[in-house]
């Protein structure tokens, strides 16, 4: 029997894959595309997982997923004599709060103003209290704790809505009216700037896929978008121009980095298009545009399918073809929207739209966020919010939806239970001990570790759909899981320390699934190997 288990396990595929990758909503627009497209699931339902209300903010800011926090700004007041305002981190899986910390502030508004994110990413908070009229470094604060690390070499015009995007290896790219720079993340220095001009004083941000950045800029007829080179700072080409004179949206990509979409509006129907261009790598050519509702500060929604959601004149929001720009299916009139229109959009695994009106006027009541399948049929939800602006939704974590207004900061998410590994002994005769180093959660990776010593080989874990109701004798100990099983058997060598990392994937209909595993391990005390049975850990898979 021995032998038999020996021979499986050289056979078997091991269970090496690492966990899904942490999804953060670094940005605004979710990531480097700006097209808030999300690999987690969101939730269906309007019930909250927490809302903290301890710091009403006078205007909501747009919150930011990193590993288990959700960070944005809460202004009190505008600043003054005082800075009014404070960046706060919240525990994502409980709304405490973790850390709070305020930009340095010298007291004269005219030459700072409000604190503000563009972004978050590898361990690292990138603020300022620059805007369009106050030229101010960007300053870095530790993620995980809101400490100062770094002032950047540049200043910039750079303000929220402008945002900035992060390369692969922690760089980032900011793009204010006058400039585009790429800072090295590690210490704030400058790899590159180029001048550019963009045809208003904000909402001048980049979008990146691989090497590729893409911003717009005023040209002659209008408006064109252009491609710069991540790694030098070179400007490639740029598209054919798309007439108008002013507009306030940025660049968003299509999921593959291959098409570039730019709502180009300025409330005139005569101009107010989205435009959708190609780019081959050597030029952009033009594959559609259509009338779309007069935006700013736009963070479109772009599916894993390529569709677009977008609204059309009449305050329509649609679905389009990724192909043709048609319409492939409408919600229908949203309301309330008002006269002025700054969305904000998610997307989530399933096609799952999330949409802000972006409600900044009066009646402060008027906040909306609408969720809808990707077929835009009845809303799943609708939220009621406090004027809730710029305050997302966004969408990270194990698909945990952030939305922030006046009020609070509240998060929703998929029910579920909580993850666990609960130890079984059968009789207790078997001699290894096997312990829980991380639970089962989804999105992540169960950890686990089988004791070793001087003798062993290696180790393993078996992983089955069921427990045994009655153990079986097996090499002097029990046999605690039913085999055979659908799970491959998974080894490590004694390099290892006797620990296994099995990753757990984010379906929804994971939640709450019950599987049961048991450790081994392989001795060599002689010329024939013994295995050794340890424990099981049943495991309930969830948050």
């Amino acid at each position: 029997m021995l032998r038999t288990l020996l021979t499986l396990l050289a056979a078997s595929t091991l269970l090496t894959a690492p966990a899904p990758a942490q999804s953060d909503w670094t940005n605004y627009g979710g990531g480097p595309g700006r097209n808030g497209l999300t690999d987690r699931f969101g939730p269906t339902s309007s019930s909250e997982l927490w809302s903290n209300g301890a710091d009403f903010s006078v205007i909501a800011w747009h919150p930011f997923l990193w590993q288990e926090l959700v960070i944005t700004v809460r202004e009190a007041g505008f600043p003054g004599a005082q800075a009014n305002d404070a960046i706060v981190a919240y525990h994502r899986e409980t709304g405490l709060e973790v850390w709070r910390t305020t930009l340095p502030y010298g007291g004269d508004s005219g030459a700072e103003w409000i604190a503000w994110i563009g972004g978050v990413a590898d361990g690292r908070v990138i603020a300022s209290r620059s805007d369009n009229g106050r030229k101010l470094p960007l300053q870095a604060l530790d993620a995980s704790t809101g400490a100062p690390l770094w002032t950047s070499q540049i200043a910039t015009f750079a303000w929220a809505h402008d945002g900035l995007v992060f390369l692969d290896d922690g760089d980032f790219i900011v793009g204010d009216r006058e400039s585009l720079t790429r800072v090295d993340g590690s210490d704030g220095t400058t790899v590159w700037s180029i001048a550019r001009s963009c045809s208003v004083s904000g909402n001048c941000g980049a979008a990146r896929f691989a090497d590729a950045v893409y911003i717009d800029e005023a040209a002659p007829g209008g408006q064109v978008l252009t491609r710069v080179d991540a790694n030098t700072g070179a400007r490639l080409y740029s598209s054919p121009a798309m007439p108008g004179f002013t507009c306030q949206n940025q660049p968003f990509l299509s999921p593959d980095g291959q098409v570039v979409y730019y709502a180009r509006s300025q409330n005139n129907p005569t101009t107010d298009f989205l435009y959708a261009f190609h780019d081959d790598g050597t030029q952009f050519t033009e594959v559609w545009n259509r009338p779309i509702r007069w935006t700013t500060r736009h963070e479109h929604g772009v599916a894993a399918d390529g569709s677009i959601y977008t609204f059309l004149p009449g305050d329509e929001f649609v679905r389009l073809d990724p192909a043709t720009g048609n319409v492939l299916n409408t919600a229908g009139i949203l309301a309330p929207i008002g006269t002025n229109l700054s969305p904000q959009t998610a997307v989530d695994a399933a096609g799952r739209v999330y949409v802000s009106n972006g409600w900044a006027s009066s009646p402060a009541s008027d906040g909306r966020v609408w969720a809808f399948g990707p077929d835009l049929g009845a809303p799943l939800f609708t939220l009621f919010l406090d004027r809730q602006n710029a305050g997302g939704p966004a969408i990270g974590g194990q698909g945990e939806l952030v939305i922030a207004d006046r009020s609070a900061v509240r998060v929703l998410r998929l029910p579920g239970p909580q993850a666990s590994a609960t130890p079984r002994f059968g009789s207790g005769v078997n001699p290894v001990a096997f312990d829980a180093v991380n639970p089962p959660e989804v999105y992540g990776e169960f950890e686990a570790q089988v004791a070793v010593d001087a003798s062993t080989a290696l180790t393993v874990v078996l992983v089955s759909i069921a427990p045994l109701a009655v153990p079986i004798p097996f090499e002097g100990g029990e046999l605690l899981v039913a085999l055979p099983s659908p799970f491959p058997i998974q080894s490590e060598p004694l390099s290892s320390g006797g620990l296994h990392a099995l990753a757990i994937p984010g379906d929804p209909a994971l939640l709450g699934a019950f599987l049961t595993s048991q450790g081994a391990r392989v001795q060599l005390n002689g010329p024939v190997p013994s295995l050794q049975l340890g424990n099981a850990l049943d495991l309930i898979l969830g948050f």
